[in-house]
């Protein structure tokens, strides 16, 4: 299946003098709208594509490349092009971030595959964002392949959804053959990603409120009479509001409480809490401490408040 690369810029650079030329996405009122009318749409999908932005207000795209314009020929006469593509680096502020991730794509093949991907995403993960989640555009893609540089080498990994100033790519290979409930799953680890990626940026105060009940609990080690004089006091992790630990009780040889492990872990369990149980069964499981529940429920507002509709 033909994937479009995004080079690194020396490279890039270099292929476009010799042969053609590929350009990131600069919006600009006077051109055309390549968002809505992209590049090898079928008659089909560039229907729903127009009717799709018509009532969701997001772009829908099925490939990075929005535009290709002829602009002569080689020095062998081979036809030469100008690709007009979408950037998923675009807005990085640290030219060498942005010029050591490269982001390749397999495409969905068939109308009916895209038209699947589409039903998917409108009605199952579009409900549950709000205004600040709502993407510009959506690329719609059976698998990412994001290559991010690791100490002078590219490093692999398949994100299920990246999101980028222009765009956010969504991986949706067999979504059509799932079940309800495994539909209904996926979306949640999609959302999970998102506003994980939103937690990573945000400032820290925003958590101060989420993170005080535990606060003197982080990064501590009791042993022997110390951990078991704790674990009188707390007989449980939930106790002091935390939802897992390195080690907590009798371990067939001492006491020990382990809680060395740094606070965005504790940050994490609650959000995978969020996405992963539902809020009924949580409250049930820890209905006994209120610590717990009252970390729960900050939580929730913030995700709330950062465009997540639960």
């Amino acid at each position: 299946m033909k994937k479009i690369y995004l080079y690194m810029a020396s490279v890039v650079a270099a292929w476009c003098c010799l042969a053609c030329s590929e350009d990131a996405i600069e919006p600009n009122p006077l051109e055309p709208d390549y968002f809505l009318e992209p590049e090898g749409s079928s008659p089909v999908i560039a229907a729903l594509q127009k009717e799709f932005h018509q009532k969701e207000n997001i772009y829908l795209l099925f490939n990075d490349t929005l535009y290709r314009e002829s602009i002569g020929t080689d020095g062998n006469g081979n036809p030469c092009y100008r690709y007009t593509t979408i950037d998923m680096t675009y807005g990085m502020t640290n030219n060498l971030i942005e010029n050591q991730n490269i982001f390749e794509y397999d495409y969905l093949a068939s109308d009916s595959e895209k038209e699947s991907a589409t039903a998917f995403v409108r009605e199952k993960v579009l409900p549950s964002l709000g205004s600040a989640l709502r993407p510009y555009s959506v690329l719609l893609v059976n698998r990412i392949d994001y290559y991010q540089d690791s100490y002078g080498d590219l490093a692999l990994t398949n994100p299920a959804v990246y999101a980028g100033w222009q765009a956010t790519a969504i991986a949706v290979e067999g979504v059509a053959d799932m079940t309800e409930e495994e539909q209904n799953a996926y979306k949640m680890s999609l959302l999970k990603s998102m506003v994980a990626n939103k937690i990573t940026a945000a400032d820290e105060t925003l958590f101060e409120e989420f993170y005080s009940f535990s606060a003197p609990h982080y990064g501590t080690l009791y042993m022997n009479e110390a951990a078991e004089a704790f674990i009188a006091q707390y007989p449980t992790l939930y106790d002091i509001g935390l939802l897992s630990a390195y080690a907590y009780g009798w371990n067939g040889n001492m006491w020990i409480c382990n809680l060395y492990q740094p606070k965005e872990d504790d940050l994490k369990d609650y959000t995978n809490a969020l996405f992963d149980m539902q809020e009924s069964e949580f409250r049930e499981t820890y209905a006994q401490y209120p610590i717990v529940l009252k970390k729960y429920d900050i939580l929730k507002k913030i995700v709330s408040d950062m465009g997540v509709i639960f």
